[in-house]
């Protein structure tokens, strides 16, 4: 087995989002990994873009330095994908006490109640939410260029920007025969040193939302901790618009009509990878 392959943290039960039951399989479960400093496990609805980009922050950015304290992240994918649900009921059988996040997608409008219901469930839990409208790959384009003009769950215009973008040429055949992957070096090199261009132009798009009151100077990142099970004093647990307001957009914000927008920019602030001033 690679040394990236042994880091990815998978299910050990099938779960599946497109398809049928028999063509979900699980991916393999690593045989352990090295827990000194702050662990964050991350359930990602995307069998291959989304656990490869964690791998790449993990590696490059994971060791810490001597104004960043060390890191472990730990990938929860499956094969074939999750649905939104269940990214959130994956991480929190995984995490335990562990920080938790989730990362999944508008990707269309055929899936709007399991969204809903995977944001009750991940505020009820305080798993922190990494909603991407249209798709995660509004992110990767974000370390290339800005963006702006809603969607509607389509992310063709969001490829073809990122194949495209003038900044690079290592996603010129992105997302063509399948190829997402963000494990070749060409497209981690690419990504470097962008993260904080990234986390800017995300924060920019929450201010520029239809709803007025969004703000990304309200938006929060600082750990909160959890417990193994859910918490049976309902004071205890946040409202779901009020943890989805975590991202900086305002509570009476819908989160289906946050368009365009992504919220993976919170994840590499808490980790100091880059700064929200």
């Amino acid at each position: 087995m690679s040394a990236r392959s042994n880091k990815r943290h998978s299910a050990s039960q099938r779960r599946r989002r497109r398809g049928t039951e028999n063509d979900a399989r699980p991916l393999e479960r690593p045989l352990g990994r090295d827990r000194r400093g702050r662990v964050v496990f991350v359930a990602c609805e995307g069998e291959k873009t989304e656990p490869d980009y964690l791998e790449y922050l993990d590696e490059t950015f994971g060791p810490g330095t001597p104004d960043r304290p060390q890191f472990s992240l730990h990938p929860i994918a499956v094969k074939n994908g999750m649905r939104p649900t269940q990214t959130v009921d994956m991480v929190v059988k995984d995490a335990g006490t562990d920080e938790a996040w989730v990362l999944f997608d508008r990707d269309g409008t055929d899936r709007d109640a399991d969204i809903q219901k995977a944001l009750v469930t991940a505020a009820a839990n305080k798993v922190e939410v990494g909603f991407s409208h249209p798709s995660f790959d509004l992110w990767l384009l974000l370390h290339f260029q800005a963006f702006t003009g809603a969607q509607s769950g389509r992310s063709t215009v969001v490829v073809e920007r990122l194949r495209n973008s003038k900044a690079t040429d290592a996603f010129r055949d992105y997302d063509k025969r399948n190829n997402k992957n963000v494990s070749a070096p060409a497209r981690r090199d690419a990504l470097r040193d962008n993260e904080q261009r990234a986390v800017d132009r995300a924060r920019a798009l929450v201010n520029q939302c239809e709803h007025g009151d969004c703000q990304a100077a309200k938006a929060k990142w600082d750990p909160v901790a959890r417990s193994a099970t859910k918490s049976s004093e309902s004071r205890d647990r946040p409202s779901w618009q009020s943890w989805a307001a975590r991202s900086g957009h305002a509570e009476h914000c819908p989160v289906l009509r946050r368009d365009p927008s992504t919220d993976v920019w919170r994840l590499l602030v808490t980790l100091g990878i880059a700064t929200a001033p």
